[in-house]
C-alpha cells in the first residue's frame, strides 16, 4: 500500500512540477508582468514554485525507490544498517 501511495504522490508531484515549470516558461516567453505598481515579471516568483515542485518530485521518487528496494527509512532520514 505504501508503494502505491508513493507512486501516486510521485505522479502528482511530476504533474505539478511539469505545469509549474511550463507556466514559468510561458510567463517568461510572453513577458508577463504583474498588475501592481512595481510591474514585476511573473516568471520570477513562479520560478520558486517550479523549483519547489521539482524538489518535491525528486524526494518522492527517492523515497519510492528506497521502499522498492526494501530499505526502511528511520525518522530524520537515517537508514538502517546491517552491522
Amino acid at each position: 500500500m505504501e508503494l502505491w501511495a508513493l507512486f501516486a504522490a510521485s505522479l502528482l508531484a511530476l504533474l505539478s512540477a511539469f505545469y509549474s515549470v511550463r507556466l514559468a516558461w510561458q510567463s517568461y516567453s510572453f513577458n508577463d508582468i504583474s498588475t501592481g505598481n512595481d510591474a514585476t515579471p511573473l516568471w520570477i516568483p513562479q520560478l520558486g514554485m517550479a523549483v519547489g515542485t521539482l524538489v518535491l518530485f525528486i524526494a518522492f521518487v527517492d523515497e519510492f525507490v528506497s521502499q522498492w528496494r526494501g530499505r526502511p527509512a528511520r525518522a530524520g532520514g537515517e537508514q538502517l544498517r546491517n552491522e
